[in-house]
């Protein structure tokens, strides 16, 4: 059964980490400046672009690399770190999870139980864009067995979300005397019989 520890594999890709955080932010930036961006009629469409980006630019990333190349592992075109470690690189949705037409062999690909290469491990370096669609939000390298993420590197650290929130900003120390109650909620006026008239009381 191929599977690798998650200290295992962030000791494997460690020396490549910048690498494939530029590999998969210049695909992206790729698919942005592409006229056919603006033009595009389905998900599938940019998806397919970018993986096309993805590969062409770790072949270009690797280009003469020790230890590292791209290779393809039938059906599947994706990096080989020395000879037992196969990164296959995919779209991911907010689960971390990749999407595939389930054929016969995608589902054996994320099936850890089957042997479908000798001894080497099959992980995916999955990209997450943002709500809007815009921006990449996450890189991550994953290993998937079936429907459930067993382990994750967070390639870029810490959640980029996090790191767009801001405080919300202090109020005018005048404002902060007496109680919440007292500060939000406003007394009902009282009303003099010039009022009640106007008022129809």
């Amino acid at each position: 059964m191929p599977v690798i520890t998650q200290e295992a594999a962030e000791s494997a890709i460690r020396p490549y980490v910048d690498d494939f955080i530029n590999i998969v932010q210049s695909a992206w930036l790729d698919w942005r400046r592409d006229a056919i961006a603006a033009q595009m009629q389905h998900k599938r469409v940019r998806a397919n672009y970018v993986w096309n980006q993805l590969l062409s630019g770790a072949k270009r990333q690797f280009d003469g690399r020790e230890g590292i190349r791209v290779d393809t592992l039938t059906p599947w075109d994706g990096v080989l770190i020395g000879t037992d470690i196969f990164i296959r690189m995919k779209k991911a949705d907010k689960k971390l999870l990749s999407r595939n037409y389930p054929t016969k062999s995608a589902l054996a690909f994320l099936d850890q139980t089957s042997d479908m290469f000798g001894e080497v491990t099959r992980l995916e370096l999955v990209y997450l864009l943002d709500d809007s669609e815009t921006e990449i939000e996450r890189i991550a390298l994953i290993q998937r067995h079936k429907k459930s993420v067993v382990w994750m590197i967070d390639l870029l650290g810490a959640d980029p979300m996090l790191q767009n929130v801001l405080p919300f900003a202090e109020p005018p120390p005048d404002k902060l005397s007496g109680s919440v109650a007292d500060r939000i909620i406003k007394p009902k006026r009282n009303l003099n019989d010039d009022d009640k008239d106007v008022a129809g009381g």
